[in-house]
């Protein structure tokens, strides 16, 4: 499969095989470098070298004052010498990197690393004593809080087909929303942390998914028109809340609409969509063509669903019937659905050996 346009992504630079870890080695990853790397053109960041720390270099760990200490009361210090505490460093390095990191649409890192862990990174008492695992890396923690909605995900789980899949739907839909919603018309999306920057002029008119000139609210809605049944396949409940934002959206500035939904939407796609909540949205999907279909063709695409539901058939075998019968329809509402286009396990982006 060969991609385009590649989607550019933030990466733990030892994940890409350089060796930059503190022992002098790297932590290469095949499926982020040989499989990912197909769709996502990297920007791979070490912040341990970055701050002067050298290769090799003497361990740091997470260090805590008390059990149930909240994630940001850590210090980064050595393991061998607690005089050295990179805490600060780390941190402003990750704020240093922010404007380089506007374009990322999403962002892998290194687990178990107190500088890139995500989750479940060992804390230790000032005595070495190890007291939980509750720990996120300081570098990391500071780039959740400067980009909040950003797709992130560690190596390690990357592994997982699942995991994978969901990072993948993710990413792809945090870069269609800059390109469509918040773009400035080029192929340079406005920064995420600039509220001034979200369409100054309410009057702007610029292409939408459709391609057509639309407002920005427009663009809005048209998004979540066009991801609808994809959000619902992983939380009905919220993607009905979501609509309920939309409807009330004129009472809010474009800078608070753009950070409201764009959360929230990356919020439904975080949470992985269940087999049930699938079949629910493929069954609406088949609704808005049940019309066009004849008697046999209605049972055929009924039955496959049913199949799908039980585990006996593949997404990507309804997807295909369903695609097979779209041209009959004349609505345009059903030909947007994100949800019917090729999903990462049809672009081969899934399965890894």
């Amino acid at each position: 499969m060969n991609f385009s346009r590649k989607i550019p992504v933030g990466i733990s630079q030892c994940a890409m095989g350089d060796a930059v870890r503190f022992n002098g080695g790297h932590k290469h990853s095949k499926v982020c470098t040989e499989l990912l790397g197909q769709c996502f053109d990297y920007v791979p960041l070490c912040p341990e070298v970055a701050i002067g720390m050298g290769v090799p270099r003497k361990p740091i760990h997470l260090l805590v004052e008390k059990d149930g200490a909240p994630v940001d009361a850590v210090r980064v210090i050595g393991v061998d010498d607690a005089s050295v505490d990179v805490t600060a460093p780390l941190r402003d390095y990750a704020d240093s990197v922010v404007p380089e990191l506007q374009k990322v649409r999403g962002y892998i890192f290194m687990q178990n690393s107190p500088s890139c862990g995500l989750r479940g990174v060992r804390r230790y008492l000032a005595n070495g004593h190890g007291i939980d695992s509750e720990g996120v890396g300081v570098f990391a923690r500071r780039l959740q809080q400067q980009f909040p909605h950003l797709p992130m995900e560690e190596v390690g789980r990357l592994n997982n087909n699942e995991l994978r899949e969901n990072f993948l739907t993710r990413v792809f839909a945090y870069d269609a929303w800059f390109r469509y919603v918040e773009s400035d018309g080029s192929e340079d999306a406005v920064a995420q942390g600039d509220e001034g920057s979200v369409d100054k002029n309410s009057g702007d008119k610029r292409p939408g998914i459709s391609g057509r000139p639309l407002s920005f609210l427009a663009r809005v809605i048209e998004f979540y028109t066009a991801y609808k049944y994809l959000l619902m396949a992983h939380h009905q409940d919220k993607t009905r809340a979501l609509g309920k934002v939309l409807a009330d959206a004129k009472s809010m500035s474009e800078a608070e609409l753009a950070f409201e939904v764009r959360g929230r939407i990356m919020e439904i796609l975080s949470r992985p969509a269940s087999r049930k909540d699938k079949t629910n949205a493929l069954m609406h999907s088949a609704g808005h063509l049940s019309e066009f279909l004849d008697k046999r063709e209605k049972a055929e695409l009924k039955d496959l669903i049913e199949d799908y539901r039980v585990g006996h058939k593949p997404l990507s075998a309804v997807l295909t019937l369903l695609r097979h019968y779209l041209p009959r329809s004349p609505h345009s509402f059903i030909h947007s659905q994100v949800l019917l286009a090729a999903e990462p396990a049809e672009l081969g982006l899934c399965d890894f050996s």
